[in-house]
């Protein structure tokens, strides 16, 4: 029974590439699910929303007046409507910058899709390694389990002793161990996954990595792009340019605010209607705003600055790093592809040319390699994935 369930495990890992889901489809569904993602594009329509009203005019002011006078007065009804402009407004520089803070508020947005995405595109790239460490161990152990059996026979038979089939039956172990942790890490990261996929599972068999296994071939060409492109980049500068609308709308603060309006004021007798005019000079109101905004420009300026060259070194590090792990990686396997000998180490057991410890020995040094270069590419795998940076 146990042989049926390992050789049905074996084959699932064989022909799970039939129900892959690729890395693409797993970030629509974390887009989707994700209940952080959710939160951030609500607050992003809250803010929209916030800045949408900085822009409009403030609200129109209705006085009604009724006053009694004596009796051969008679009483007096004013009514007054105003509506009071400010230059800003009605120029359209405060619609300028709500413009540029819903751009703000979409770029702080995207800075989280991108920062979620880094992640599950990490935790996909550990999948793709554990799906084909298991399918490769799957295999190990089930050729393990066959030479236990056949040395079991051929113990039955007198054609093997004891110290054999005792070695055999602890290769097994060690192998079925290797499996048992290998199975472990992939259930924790899938957890991972489903955690960010809003508690939703979600099946990653793929053992190939379909990630874009490429290298930008000029780093300076492609960081020009990359910083364009960057949400975190643009965010800092989009700040530098909310500040600068800001300290056009501050300087205008120094000019009166002007007011239209209508007024009539009804007697017994007379009755009076017109236009009304009004100003409002702003003498201590505007004090210190042109300072304070020249400050938060320069702050802003700085920022961006400092964020550009952190945004360059950083890259520049992971792209020198990555190029280092791909020509590993690819050593490897070719060196891998040119030394596997699993086939020939069978037939030569099986015709006793060699021993069960020389068999064991040159089994396990292989695996070994494998699992290295299944690492080796893996971590390159990691690199590329960091420099998806837009």
């Amino acid at each position: 029974m146990k042989r049926i369930l390992l050789l049905i495990s074996i084959l699932s890992g064989f022909i799970c590439c039939y129900g892959q889901s690729s890395v693409d489809r797993v970030l629509q569904e974390i887009e989707k699910n994700n209940p952080t993602l959710k939160a951030a594009a609500a607050e992003m329509e809250t803010e929209r929303l916030t800045a949408k009203s900085e822009a409009l005019l403030s609200s129109p002011e209705v006085e009604f007046n009724y006053l009694w006078g004596a009796e051969n007065i008679g009483a007096r009804h004013d009514l007054r409507v105003s509506q009071s402009f400010d230059i800003p407004t009605i120029t359209g520089m405060r619609s300028g910058k709500v413009a540029s803070m819903n751009e703000l508020s979409r770029l702080k947005y995207d800075s989280e899709r991108l920062s979620l995405f880094q992640e599950a595109r990490g935790i996909c790239v550990d999948l793709v390694y554990l799906n084909s460490l298991l399918s490769e161990l799957y295999s190990h152990m089930e050729k393990s389990r066959t030479l236990v059996d056949a040395y079991e026979k051929r113990m039955k038979a007198g054609g093997a002793t004891v110290l054999d089939l005792n070695k055999a039956k602890l290769h097994l172990t060690a192998v079925q161990g290797e499996v048992n942790k290998a199975e472990t890490e992939r259930r924790s990261a899938l957890s991972r996954l489903t955690a960010l996929n809003g508690g939703n599972e979600i099946a990653f068999d793929s053992t190939s990595y379909d990630l874009e296994d490429s290298l930008p071939v000029d780093f300076e060409t492609w960081f020009k792009e990359a910083a364009e492109r960057n949400p975190v980049l643009e965010y800092v500068r989009k700040e530098v340019e909310v500040g600068q609308k800001q300290l056009s709308i501050d300087k205008t603060s120094r000019l009166p605010d002007l007011s239209v309006g209508y007024m009539s004021e009804l007697r017994t007798v007379e009755k009076f209607r017109g236009v009304t005019v009004g100003m409002s000079i702003p003498l201590w109101s505007s004090s210190n705003k042109v300072k304070k905004s020249r400050a938060e420009v320069a702050a802003a300026e700085s920022r961006a600055e400092a964020a550009t060259i952190d945004f360059y070194h950083r890259l520049r590090n992971l792209y020198m790093q990555a190029s280092a792990l791909k020509a590993n990686s690819e050593m490897m396997r070719e060196s891998l592809s040119e030394t596997d000998i699993r086939d020939f180490l069978v037939s030569a057991l099986s015709k006793g040319e060699i021993s069960m410890i020389d068999y064991l020995v040159e089994t396990d040094l292989y695996y070994e390699a494998l699992e290295e270069t299944l690492a080796a590419e893996r971590d390159y795998q990691h690199a590329l994935a960091s420099l998806k940076v837009f």
